[in-house]
């Protein structure tokens, strides 16, 4: 069993919320855990979970964020699928953030762009998450600031890595990034 947790998403410089970020679980011997692969989730169970989740924050919120991995952000069967999703819980956006994981599959830049112009035609927005750590580096990602809604900085992953002296200047770096691309 799969269960969507929230965790609000907040506009510092309006002191309000502007959405949830919709973190699934799903319930394993008594508790809820991550899933151990994200991948393998079902596509109808994620849309259905979060079209219900939507439009019971529907009057509170104009976005839910919705993570996936590069090579879901790249299956054209899940793209069709959030479409479908993004018009269902209308006029709440859909933002689609794309966690930073490997991918397994080689694909073309032009895959990769044609994908981002598929979800902007539909309504869906798109943020690029853990900026600055794995494979989301500047020079990595640069080249899709044209075609994205925000960045995601990971706090969390520089405590982890015991980097903790970095965050405020890797975050003033990103920080100003992120001016580009609003």
């Amino acid at each position: 069993m799969y269960r969507y947790f929230i965790q609000p998403i907040l506009d510092k410089y309006k002191d309000s919320l502007v959405g949830y970020e919709m973190l699934i679980r799903e319930y394993v011997n008594g508790h809820w855990q991550l899933p151990q692969c994200f991948s393998a989730l079902p596509k109808q169970v994620q849309s259905e979970l979060l079209v219900t989740v939507a439009q019971k924050l529907s009057r509170k919120i104009g976005f839910v964020y919705f993570n996936l991995t590069w090579e879901q952000f790249l299956d054209n069967e899940f793209a069709q699928i959030l479409i479908k999703t993004q018009k269902e819980i209308s006029p709440v956006h859909l933002v689609i953030e794309i966690i930073e994981e490997p991918v397994q599959i080689n694909y073309s830049f032009e895959q990769i762009i044609q994908q981002f112009n598929f979800y902007r035609q539909h309504g869906a927005l798109i943020t690029l998450d853990d900026v600055g750590t794995g494979i989301n580096t500047l020079e990595n990602i640069r080249c899709f600031f044209p075609y994205i809604f925000g960045l995601k900085f990971p706090l969390q992953n520089f405590r982890a890595e015991g980097r903790q002296e970095q965050i405020i200047t890797e975050l003033a770096v990103w920080e100003k990034l992120q001016l580009l691309i609003i």
